[in-house]
């Protein structure tokens, strides 16, 4: 790995591996488990995905039973409750709500990696090279627009190019629905946190970033809303951690989930519309949403 003053310069690759949620490369996150969204946009056979799958599994764990389900594997970075005390402890406040909140979230995006394939499997050939050659040119044009020598000194930092993703996502759903759009989609706290953090490269790349998903979106043979899926995905698995992010969760994860087509089989059975609204009311509490 590179020395600490030539980090600040070098995009670091090994974050397109990633398997922790969060994520210190100076790409600001715009690299962050690349390998992993190109795998499930081009996914074409059986074995790619049984593959993905097992993968996916050791880094998030397995799908729970329900939220009194701690004996299932987890995502290694989070804190799960004691096993004594998890058919009591209330999930709205506390490390029993953090849990929650967690579970919910990691769950979101595993399942969506999972739908992503699914859907990539029953394309053709040409749809699935389109969709690789989508999420490639993205996020190589990204790392080049919001990779800087700006150091990465909070975990806010990171949240660059998926605060750039989610808004570009919200300006399309803006086409179809009158709900406001928030003033900012950089506000990055945990549901129940009442000040969030800013990245501070953001406004100086902002512009650029949206270009740069507008060009792509324009020159791709994809329709605008088989583009919709696997950007969705984007923006999610390259945010260092949703439970900070409640943009990304807004506009990557909760159309997702309240759709007719959640969830696949063999993901998520606890994860549902009601969850992730039980998200929005906590972040919306204190203005985050």
């Amino acid at each position: 790995m590179p020395g600490k003053a030539a980090v600040q310069y070098i995009h670091n690759s090994a974050c397109e591996s990633a398997a922790q949620a969060s994520c210190h490369c100076f790409c600001h996150g715009a690299g962050h488990q690349n390998d992993l969204v190109v795998r499930a946009a081009k996914c074409g056979t059986t074995a790619d995905f049984a593959a993905l799958e097992a993968d996916l599994e050791g880094i998030f764990g397995g799908f729970h039973a329900s939220f009194r389900d701690v004996t299932t594997p987890t995502r290694g970075a989070r804190r799960v409750l004691d096993p004594a005390d998890a058919a009591s402890t209330g999930h709205a406040v506390g490390r029993g709500a953090t849990w929650y909140e967690t579970l919910i979230v990691d769950e979101s995006l595993h399942t969506l990696f999972l739908q992503v394939a699914t859907t990539s499997q029953a394309a053709s050939r040409g749809d699935r090279n389109a969709r690789e050659a989508f999420v490639e040119r993205i996020t190589s044009g990204a790392i080049s627009v919001v990779g800087s020598a700006t150091p990465v000194a909070t975990l806010a930092d990171s949240h660059v190019w998926c605060s750039i993703v989610s808004e570009y996502l919200a300006g399309l759903l803006a086409r179809t629905q009158a709900s406001p759009l928030p003033p900012v989609f950089d506000d990055i706290c945990y549901p129940r946190l009442k000040l969030g953090r800013r990245p501070g490269a953001l406004p100086r790349v902002q512009t650029a970033g949206l270009a740069h998903l507008a060009a792509e979106s324009a020159v791709s043979s994809l329709t605008g809303s088989v583009q919709e899926e696997p950007m969705r995905l984007v923006a999610a698995a390259t945010c260092p951690d949703l439970w900070h992010h409640p943009a990304v969760v807004r506009f990557a994860i909760q159309p997702v989930v309240t759709a007719s087509t959640w969830s696949p089989a063999h993901s998520t059975t606890i994860v549902t519309a009601a969850d992730v609204q039980q998200l929005e009311r906590r972040w919306a509490r204190n203005h985050h949403w």
